[in-house]
């Protein structure tokens, strides 16, 4: 049979108390923070239960502060949260969330002080978990180790390990599988560890499968007085003496002095009467519940006191919504150490204050002094509640630099309380006045201060103040026209500005029509950012005139005759002409003084930076066609058709034209397209008959080669 170990996770609240030394600082969390603590939070293993923490550091939704003031109680136990000691501050390790295996984790680390043999931690757990049917390993567990960092080694009687199980005593059934254990107390007794470093390590985690959680609440006592209670008695007034033991323990055996041979009293305390001598000495062995710690015996040596001093604050006024807390160890500051301090509303201590921590209400309440030994004291403090002030701080609008921000005025802080008064700050602090707060000109938060008696609140109002826009001028020019909107007359200016164009430098008179300016002159261009800053610069636009001269179109010519298109107009001095195949101009004319061909050029005249290009109509008429018609001629020297040649116009190159005989003999060739056969063959006439030629050339207009061939008959 497996016996489960006891597992105290869930709701668990943990009351420390360190014996005989003076507190570690904010142990209890008193602070109200977790300084000095350290925080982890990790995963349990699905395999055996061991935990693994993989992150440090103080994660709020498993780390959580719990505060006296608030009467918080457990939902599931219904049970206080607050500490029954009165600290102000408990933590909660773990939630009840499920769905993942976590776990978490606190320590602290501490020094036990040197020379004190009575060094003892107790704490007080409550406990909620759910009991799922799981194997020991896998249920919701709490561990508690006191770890010696001397040594390097774990206290084997300050460990526990707490598993979830339905029948572990002391707990109830909340329904739903879910059991909790109200308030219940654990004693590590630290003997022979004066002077080493120890670590106190509480971790909880859900079950290994991730579907039934448990967390712990955890609130350390900063009380740190003796673990026996009542030892200290006031001589004037007692009449005996009650010795208290930390309790929850299984039994209780008490002794006079060392003399452990008679049992004197076996309850969790001892009543003394009468009240024994002064220095007297007892002890107490105590032992645990079997699984959950060691065996004890601790001491304590009786002390009276006759002078004490009780001083308590006569009047306390606060404004924060907090209220007053009078366990604050400023009201008491200047009494004895060791009281105990509890809180009433009447002068007959009869009825006890809930949540001293946070009065809310003006009024007369009485702080009761109680000393080990049952001395006790009663003072009464004025406590004054006012209400805080409302203040609303509405952020003023974006504004230019040329126009400051003035968070004086009524709606910076409409919507506040009336009757308040306001003052302007630098800091959260209100420690530096704000010098010129109707004149900011630089952007920043900064602080009103809203007073109304002896209240007041602090609270922060933005301030933006925009620079004026970037604008970047590119004066442009243009010829007969100029568009000032082009995004190149802007350019390096900031983006997003909405651009306007006016004829003035205070943008009262528009241009009329920015894209086509006509004459050159000084403009104004008015650039406006998003939060409505504007910026207006001149710009210099330069209207350039374009050149005018009259363009003839020539005379028609006949091919191969040429048209020299310099001719067309009459030069002026400080133009620049070009000729060009297109209207663009982006295609060159080669040779614009000889035009061979029919077409419409233009020439492109230039001045300064503007042009204008006109057309030019050139008209070049097709040459003659070549006359091959001529069949027969009479060489007979009378002057009249003496000579045969073909008629060609000058455009047509000749290779050569030939004459042969009717048997093939070349008889006659010339590649001169003026010379012709005189119808001889080396010097002598050739008899009447048929002959034959061949015509070859190239036609220069057509650009294409020409081959002829045909018949001459001589008649003589």
């Amino acid at each position: 049979m497996i016996t489960p170990r006891y597992y105290i996770l869930g709701l668990l609240i943990l009351l420390v108390s360190i014996a005989n030394a003076q507190c570690p600082e904010n142990i209890g969390f008193d602070y109200g923070n977790f300084k000095d603590w350290q925080g982890a939070k990790g995963i349990a293993s699905t395999s055996d239960g061991s935990l693994v923490f993989n992150q440090t550091g103080i994660f709020s939704d498993i780390h959580t502060l719990f505060y006296a003031k608030d009467n918080q109680v457990d939902p599931y136990g219904h049970f206080p949260i607050v500490s029954p000691n009165g600290s102000s501050t408990c933590v909660r390790l773990g939630n009840n969330t499920t769905g993942t295996n976590k776990a978490q984790q606190l320590s602290y680390t501490f020094t036990v002080p040197a020379n004190d043999p009575d060094y003892s931690i107790i704490y007080y757990y409550a406990v909620v978990f759910q009991n799922p049917s799981h194997a020991p390993y896998q249920q919701p567990r709490f561990t508690a180790k006191v770890f010696d960092v001397t040594d390097n080694q774990y206290i084997t009687c300050g460990n526990f390990d707490f598993v979830a199980s339905s029948g572990l005593p002391g707990f109830q059934n909340a329904g739903n599988s879910v059991y909790y254990k109200d308030w219940s107390p654990v004693t590590i007794n630290l003997l022979g560890f004066s002077g080493k470093t120890l670590r106190l390590e509480f971790a909880t985690n859900n079950c290994t499968l991730g579907g039934h959680f448990g967390y712990a609440y955890i609130d350390i006592n900063q009380n740190c007085t003796s673990p026996i209670s009542g030892s200290t008695f006031c001589t004037t007034t007692a009449s005996k003496v009650t010795l208290v033991a930390p309790s929850g323990f299984a039994q209780y055996f008490w002794y006079k002095g060392n003399d452990f041979s008679t049992v004197i009293g076996q309850a969790s305390t001892l009543d003394l009467d009468p009240a024994p001598a002064i220095g007297s000495t007892y002890s107490v062995r105590i032992v645990p519940f079997p699984g959950i710690g060691c065996e004890d015996t601790i001491h304590t040596t009786i002390k009276g006191v006759e002078s004490i001093v009780f001083k308590v604050k006569d009047t306390i006024s606060t404004c924060s919504s907090n209220g007053i807390d009078l366990t604050d160890t400023s009201v008491t500051s200047g009494s004895s150490p060791g009281f105990t301090y509890t809180y009433f509303s009447d002068a007959a201590c009869t009825k006890g204050i809930v949540g001293p921590q946070s009065i809310l209400t003006s009024g007369v309440y009485y702080i009761k002094a109680t000393t080990p030994g049952g001395c006790s004291f009663v003072k009464q403090v004025n406590a004054y509640v006012f209400n805080q002030s409302s203040l609303v701080v509405n952020n003023p609008a974006p504004a230019c630099k040329s126009q400051p921000v003035d968070i004086t005025l009524p709606d910076v802080t409409r919507g506040s309380d009336p009757g308040l008064v306001f003052t302007y700050w630098t800091d959260i602090g209100a420690t530096k006045k704000l010098s010129n707060p109707d004149k900011i000109t630089t952007t920043g938060v900064y602080y009103i201060k809203a007073t109304s008696g002896i209240c007041s609140v602090v609270s922060p109002v933005s301030v933006t103040v925009v620079d004026p826009p970037n604008l970047v001028i590119n004066n442009p020019a243009g010829c007969l026209t100029v568009d000032m909107t082009l995004p190149a007359v802007t350019a390096g200016s900031d983006a997003g500005i909405t651009l306007s164009y006016w004829t003035d430098a205070a943008a009262t008179q528009a241009v009329t029509d920015p894209h086509n300016i006509t004459s050159s002159n000084t403009y104004y261009i008015k650039a406006v950012n998003s939060t409505g800053c504007a910026t207006i610069a001149p710009v210099l636009v330069d209207v350039k005139p374009v050149p005018v001269v009259t363009i003839t179109n020539p005379p028609a010519v006949v091919f191969p005759e040429t048209v020299d298109l310099s001719t067309t107009f009459t030069p002026q001095s400080g133009l620049t002409y070009s000729y060009w195949h297109d209207a663009a101009a982006t295609i060159p004319l080669t040779n614009a003084t000889a035009i061979a061909r029919p077409s419409t050029y233009y020439i492109k005249v230039s001045n300064t930076g503007c042009s204008t290009i006109y057309p030019v109509k050139v008209t070049i008429g097709a040459p003659p066609a070549i006359d091959f018609s001529l069949n027969t001629f009479t060489p007979n020297g009378d002057g009249v058709n003496d000579i045969f040649k073909i008629k060609a116009p000058a455009s047509i190159k000749l290779k050569y034209f030939k004459i042969y005989s009717p048997w093939g003999q070349q008889l006659f060739e010339t590649a001169d397209l003026n010379k012709g056969w005189d119808g001889t063959y080396q010097g002598k006439p050739m008899p009447m008959g048929t002959y034959y030629w061949i015509y070859n050339a190239y036609d220069t207009y057509t650009n294409l080669p020409l081959s002829q061939s045909g018949s001459i008959t001589i008649i003589r």
